[in-house]
C-alpha cells in the first residue's frame, strides 16, 4: 500500500499544484523525500516562513489558484501567521501545511507542539488537524474547495509526522467542482432601477475581481455603458486604465481629499467584489447612510454586516458585470460627474510638481519616471509604507498590469511577491517597490531569488526611517525628539552584490532616467537603493507641515 506522503502529493498533483514555498523542517522530511523519487513540484525554499507564505499569497494572486505553503511546527507555523492573516483580510486563497508532533506527542507541550486549530481559528476559513491517515486526502481536497468558494481565504490543515509516514488503502482526490453564483433578472433590474435615478452613481470594484482577466474588460464596458466613475479598492488600481476618463482614484491609505470627494459626493455606491473592510471604507464612512449602497459578493454572510445595504447580490463579481452588460440600456447622463471624478484624481496635492529638499529627493520624481518606462503588461509588487503613497497616487497603471501587495498593509511582503511573480510569469517584468524598513524584514529572500534564478527590479526608497510610524508620530506628538522610528541601514547596492546580483544606487533627480533603463534591459535581478528624503514624508505632506 503507498504511504500517506506518496498520496498527498499526487492529491496536489490532481489538483493543479506545480509549486510550493517552504522553509524544510524535520515534521515533514517524508513529504520532501517523496519529491525526491517523483520531482513533480516545484519546491521554493525560502529564508523564513514569513517570506515564503508572502510568496504563496503572491502565487494565489497571479494564479487565482490557492497558493500553497509547507512549514514546520511551532516557530515555523507563527512565522507564517502574518501571511495568513494578509491573505485573510485580503480574500487570497491560501493553503498551508504544517508538519505537527506525531500522534502520542499531541497534548504534551511537546517540543514545539501547538494546537493550530486555535491558533489559526481567528484568521482563517478552515483549520483541520488529520488524525486518522485514511481522512488525508478528502481533507486535502477539501481545503480546496473551502480556500476557492465563495470569499476566498486560508486554510490550515496540521499533519503529524507519523501520519505522513502510514501506510493507506485510499487513492488520490480529485477537486471538487464548484459553482459560482449568479444575480437573477430581479437584481439586475433593481440594479438598472437605481443607476437610472442616480445623479451621481460611482463603481467601486476590486477584492475577488482581482482573479478574472475578463473582469477588467467588463468594468471599462460597464463604466463607459452607464457613465460610471470607477473607485479601485486597496491594492487594485489596475482594474482600470488610470487614465481612462472613468477612472476616479484609489481607496487607500489616506487619499487626497477630491478622491475622498468621490467617493462620499456620490449618490449611489455599487461595490463589487470587495466586503468594505478595512483600508476602502475611510474609517467606516463610506458608504454613508444617506447613499444608495448595492453590494455584490460571492457569498451572503458579509451583507449588512460594516454596511446597510439597499441591494444585497449574491454573484460572482465576473457574472455579475458580466450579466448588467448584457443589458440594452445605455447612459451617458453622468458624463460631467465621470469628467469631475477624473480630474480631482488627476489634479491634486499628490499630483503636484515634483518638490525639493535638502536631506533627499522626492519619491514621486522616481514613480513618475517608472510610469514612462515600464512596459504596459509589467507586474508591480509593493511594500507596505508612506513611500507608496506616491505609488498609489501618480503611478498610471494600466489593465493589462498586475499590482501586487498586502491589503493589511504588512511590511516585508515586496520582495517575496516579486520573487514568486517572476517565477510564474517569466516573460514579463517585475518591479518590486519597497522601503528600507521592509527591505530589511524580508530582504534575506534575495537568495532566494539568486537561487530559483528570479528576474526582478527592486526599488528601495531609503530614507533611513520607518516613515509611517514617523508620520504618525508628527500627527499625534509633533516637534518630539523622535527616536524609535529612526534606523541604521547597510549600503543596499553592495547588499545585493553580495547575493551575486547587481546594485545601483541613485542620489539625484538625473540618475533616475538612466538607472532605470539600464537595469531594465539588464533583464536579471537588479537592486536599486533611491536615497529619499524624509523631510518629504508622502505624497501630500512634509515633516514641517506636519508639525505646523
Amino acid at each position: 500500500m503507498p504511504k500517506v506522503s506518496s498520496v498527498f502529493i499526487e492529491t496536489l498533483k490532481n489538483h493543479k499544484v506545480d509549486r510550493f514555498f517552504c522553509v524544510p523542517g524535520e515534521s515533514y522530511l517524508p513529504i520532501m523525500n517523496e519529491l525526491v523519487s517523483n520531482p513533480i513540484i516545484d519546491v521554493v525554499t525560502c529564508r523564513h516562513e514569513g517570506g515564503a507564505g508572502f510568496m504563496a499569497v503572491a502565487d494565489a494572486k497571479c494564479t487565482g489558484e490557492p497558493g500553497i505553503a509547507y512549514v514546520s511546527r511551532g516557530p515555523g507555523a507563527t512565522n507564517i501567521s502574518i501571511a495568513v492573516h494578509s491573505a485573510h483580510q485580503g480574500g487570497i486563497p491560501m493553503i498551508v501545511f504544517v508538519g505537527q508532533v506525531s500522534r502520542k506527542n499531541l497534548g504534551k507541550m511537546h517540543l514545539q507542539e501547538m494546537d493550530f486549530t486555535k491558533t489559526f481559528a481567528d484568521m482563517t476559513k478552515l483549520v483541520e488537524e488529520v488524525k486518522n491517515p485514511e481522512d488525508l486526502p478528502k481533507i486535502v481536497s477539501n481545503s480546496f474547495k473551502v480556500a476557492k468558494e465563495g470569499i476566498p481565504g486560508p486554510v490550515v490543515i496540521s499533519i503529524p509526522t507519523d501520519v505522513l509516514e502510514a501506510e493507506i488503502s485510499n487513492k488520490s482526490e480529485y477537486p471538487i467542482n464548484l459553482i459560482d453564483p449568479e444575480p437573477n433578472n430581479q437584481e439586475i433590474e433593481g440594479t438598472l432601477d437605481h443607476i437610472k435615478k442616480a445623479q451621481k452613481p460611482i463603481l467601486v470594484v476590486g477584492g475577488e475581481l482581482q482573479f478574472s482577466k475578463k473582469s477588467k474588460v467588463l468594468i471599462k464596458e460597464i463604466a463607459q455603458k452607464f457613465s460610471l466613475p470607477v473607485l479601485c479598492t486597496y491594492e487594485h488600481q489596475d482594474l482600470i486604465d488610470n487614465d481612462s476618463i472613468y477612472y476616479a482614484g484609489e481607496l487607500g491609505l489616506r487619499p487626497p481629499e477630491p478622491i475622498k470627494q468621490n467617493a462620499l459626493q456620490a449618490d449611489l455606491v455599487i461595490c463589487i467584489g470587495h466586503q468594505m473592510n478595512g483600508v476602502p471604507n475611510m474609517g467606516y464612512t463610506f458608504p454613508s447612510n444617506t447613499q444608495k449602497f448595492i453590494h455584490v459578493l460571492p457569498e451572503e454572510q458579509f451583507f449588512n454586516k460594516l454596511f446597510k445595504t439597499d441591494i444585497s447580490i449574491i454573484s460572482k463579481g465576473e457574472n455579475f458585470l458580466n450579466k448588467l452588460n448584457s443589458t440594452d440600456y445605455i447612459s451617458n447622463k453622468n458624463t460631467d460627474w465621470v469628467n469631475e471624478c477624473h480630474d480631482r484624481y488627476m489634479n491634486n496635492k499628490a499630483t503636484l510638481d515634483i518638490r525639493k529638499a535638502e536631506d533627499g529627493l522626492d519619491f514621486g520624481a522616481l514613480i513618475d519616471e517608472l510610469g514612462k518606462q515600464v512596459p504596459e503588461d509589467s507586474i508591480i509588487t509593493n511594500d507596505a509604507g508612506n513611500f507608496t503613497s506616491w505609488m498609489h497616487h501618480r503611478f498610471p497603471f494600466k489593465s493589462k498590469m498586475k499590482l501586487i501587495g498586502s491589503e493589511i498593509g504588512a511590511m516585508g511582503m515586496g520582495i517575496p511577491a516579486g520573487i514568486a511573480a517572476s517565477l510564474r510569469n517569466h516573460d514579463k517584468k517585475v518591479f518590486v517597490i519597497v522601503g528600507d524598513g521592509g527591505a530589511l524584514m524580508t530582504g534575506s529572500e534575495l537568495a532566494t531569488a539568486s537561487l530559483k534564478k528570479a528576474k526582478i527590479i527592486v526599488i528601495v526608497a531609503n530614507n533611513n526611517h520607518y516613515g509611517t510610524i514617523r508620520y504618525h508620530q508628527e500627527v499625534h506628538y509633533p516637534k518630539r525628539e523622535h527616536y524609535a522610528t529612526t534606523l541604521l541601514n547597510p549600503n543596499f547596492a553592495e547588499y545585493a552584490k553580495s547575493f551575486g546580483l547587481k546594485g545601483f544606487t541613485i542620489n539625484s533627480i538625473d540618475q533616475i532616467q538612466p538607472t532605470l533603463k539600464k537595469a531594465i534591459d539588464l533583464n536579471e535581478t537588479v537592486l536599486i537603493e533611491y536615497n529619499m528624503s524624509l523631510e518629504i514624508n508622502t505624497s501630500t505632506t512634509t515633516i514641517e507641515e506636519l508639525q505646523n
